[in-house]
């Protein structure tokens, strides 16, 4: 949320914050299905955001990167539909929803910020849909990668072709819709063609063009900036 808001408009965001709080790794910031009052904004490390099914596997929705925005569902008041989790140590800055509320019925423009994030937001779910639904292995896996790389990419431009990674093979086998078997064959065979290397919690992109046109990504579908 911080990243798309001017500077100007900070003061107004802070009267409104109640916490900024520390979240250790692996802790939830909420539950699916339980009722939650608070919204964040994640002022650094990565969460993971996921839905739980009936016979109880996973699929992973999104990961949440420093600037965005958690919690925010059509029915506020209702119980929510996805968990949160935190991958590494974070800080998330925590408005109660009351407030948000009040903010944005009194700031509009607020409000149209967050419309952007979450339309942002929808635009990527969809770029993830087609993806699972119409890629094949290698294709998904590269599409992550890049997707990742070039959120880290414009929220810290010098971290240069290596990123922070904290996912498991697991967690990346529940995001694109993979056994644990084949993300591990599809993770050797871009290591040994050169395209990417993982180690250490560390993800480098080592040919990006070849990878983004193994993903058919285009960085350009990212905007980094609202339109309004």
């Amino acid at each position: 949320m911080y990243q798309a808001i001017p500077d100007i408009q900070l003061d107004i965001v802070q009267q409104y914050r109640a916490e900024q709080r520390v979240v250790s790794v692996k802790t939830h910031l909420y539950h699916q299905g339980e009722k939650h009052t608070n919204t964040y904004t994640l002022f650094s490390g990565w969460v993971m955001l996921y839905k739980t099914l009936s016979n109880g596997s996973r699929q992973v929705l999104r990961y949440a990167l420093p600037g965005d925005f958690l919690s925010f569902q059509p029915d506020m008041a209702g119980p929510m539909n996805h968990s949160a989790q935190a991958l590494t140590d974070c800080v998330v800055c925590v408005f109660p929803r009351q407030n948000l509320l009040e903010m944005f019925h009194k700031h509009p423009e607020l409000a149209v910020q967050v419309a952007w994030i979450t339309a942002r937001d929808m635009a990527l779910g969809h770029e993830y849909l087609v993806s699972i639904g119409r890629k094949n292995a290698r294709e998904r896996l590269a599409f992550l990668f890049l997707e990742l790389f070039h959120r880290m990419r414009m929220h810290v431009p010098s971290l240069g072709n290596t990123i922070p990674f904290p996912m498991t093979q697991e967690d990346i086998a529940d995001t694109i819709g993979l056994t644990l078997v084949h993300v591990n064959r599809t993770l050797r065979s871009l290591r040994q063609e050169g395209l990417i290397k993982l180690a250490h919690h560390s993800l480098t992109i080592l040919d990006y063009a070849a990878l983004s046109e193994l993903a058919g990504y285009n960085a350009e579908n990212l905007v980094n900036q609202p339109l309004l």
